[in-house]
């Protein structure tokens, strides 16, 4: 059998080995996108754990800085003198500060550290109580990106050598801060306490209203007194208990308890429209009166598209409006034109609503004449800053305060009236002196106080 040439060989693919092939060639679209998917959703999960752990640790490595520098502040506290412990005009008083940063005691923390120092009352019941037994000191670290709180530590600071009698010769003052109109106490006042032997201290109210200030050295002859004084936000202090009232100033010997009240309110406000006889509102100038059993005084006003009003901080015969007690208003314009006394109960309902509203109508116009008052002393000389109040005229309606300038006078616009006229009352202290009669024509008195 002859050949020609070279003898060839002739492979044939089998169809298996195609298919074979093919699927070896790699992933599709639709597998890479399922396998991704599967892939992110047992993932996920995972990230939040490694997430969660990774914040945990970081807390936890921050709570024990934290811990560190609440021992560091502890341990400074600790090595101090006991007179010295204490926050700087806190209760009791000393030279801690109530707020510093972490980073001054040497730790790489980014918080704040507080602290709180006040008396224990612990006594035995058969020793002698003087409500300054030791001391309680609160340490506290927060975080400054979020205020949390990261650590808080409390230690006990006793006096050295104090027995069951120590202290006996020293005082206590003990107030307690109520709510005058709702007789209910004030939380979260802050009391001070000043001007005797035992350096300024202050303390802010408990659940009822009180406030103890132990271990107060007892009075001299040169610091003869302490006073009490009372800042809450939103609240005036009754007048009867700001110093010098015996409410809030008292002298303290050893042994003694100065206990007191100390009332405080919300200032309420006061509005006052004016009308014609028509009924239509009056606009111009006038005169309003304001009066309680707590003082008078006039304001000069013109009335406008505003009423007339006192409102926190203004006052009225030197104090904002007290709340709970009857207030009576009264107009006079400037063309002689007078209203009748108005008198109601303010506010409207504390201390929801603090606002009382006086509607006041004008009667007939009148011929207006100047008055003049001269207040002197009994030896004749000009008595500057007297009180003079002016009161009568027609109806018995005008009622006008006024205080006397540099030359000893007071100045007034009254209606013409010649029955029952006016009274005229200066006071300078505890001096008075009056007099009475009609004015139709443009009249000076003078008035001398004995």
């Amino acid at each position: 059998m002859k050949t020609e040439g070279p003898q060839a060989h002739t492979h044939r693919a089998r169809p298996g080995w195609i298919a074979q092939a093919t699927a070896e060639d790699g992933f599709g679209l639709i597998e890479m996108v399922m396998a991704t998917t599967l892939f992110l959703i047992i993932s996920a999960p995972l990230v939040g754990v490694l997430l969660a752990s990774i914040a945990q640790q970081k807390l936890a490595h921050e709570r024990t800085l934290a811990a560190q520098t609440a021992q560091s502040a502890i341990e400074t506290i600790r090595a101090m003198p006991y007179n010295s412990v204490g926050t700087q005009n806190g209760n009791p008083a000393g030279t801690v500060a109530t707020s510093m940063p972490a980073s001054q005691f040497g730790i790489g923390l980014d918080a704040t550290v507080t602290t709180r120092i006040s008396y224990m009352d612990d006594a035995p019941a058969t020793s002698y109580r003087t409500r300054a037994d030791y001391k309680r000191v609160v340490v506290t670290v927060v975080r400054n990106a979020d205020a949390t709180r990261l650590t808080q530590d409390v230690t006990y600071v006793a006096p050295p050598g104090g027995g069951a009698y120590a202290g006996q010769n020293e005082g206590i003052a003990l107030a307690q801060v109520i709510d005058s109109a709702l007789n209910m106490p004030v939380t979260g006042a802050t009391v001070m306490l000043s001007g005797g032997p035992t350096p300024s201290r202050s303390d802010l109210t408990d659940a009822s209203g009180s406030v103890v200030f132990p271990a107060l050295l007892p009075t001299t002859v040169a610091l003869d007194h302490y006073d009490l004084t009372v800042a809450a936000t939103g609240y005036t202090t009754m007048r009867e208990d700001t110093p010098p009232s015996l409410s809030a100033r008292s002298a303290i010997v050893g042994g003694q308890t100065f206990q007191t009240i100390i009332r405080v309110y919300k200032a309420s406000t006061i509005y006052v429209n004016a009308l014609n006889a028509d009924g239509t509102t009056y606009t111009g100038a006038a005169t309003v009166t304001i009066s309680s059993t707590r003082g008078t005084q006039s304001f000069p006003f013109s009335f406008g598209a505003a009423p007339f009003a006192i409102s926190p901080p203004q006052t009225l015969a030197g104090e904002p409006i007290v709340p709970n007690i009857q207030y009576t208003a009264r107009v006079l314009a400037a063309n002689g034109a007078t209203s009748t006394a108005t008198t109601q109960p303010v506010p409207n309902s504390y201390p929801t609503d603090l606002t009382k509203t006086f509607t006041l109508t004008l009667g007939a116009p009148a011929a207006m004449e100047a008055l003049t008052v001269k207040v002197v002393n009994a030896v004749g000389t000009r008595v500057v800053g007297a009180t003079v109040t002016v009161s009568g005229g027609p109806g018995s309606s005008i009622l006008l305060t006024a205080t006397t300038d540099a030359n000893g006078n007071a100045l007034f616009s009254v209606p013409s009236n010649t029955s029952p006229g006016y009274t005229t009352l200066a006071t300078s202290g505890a001096l008075t002196g009056t007099a009475t009669g009609a004015i139709i024509a443009p009249t000076t008195r003078t008035l001398t106080v004995r």
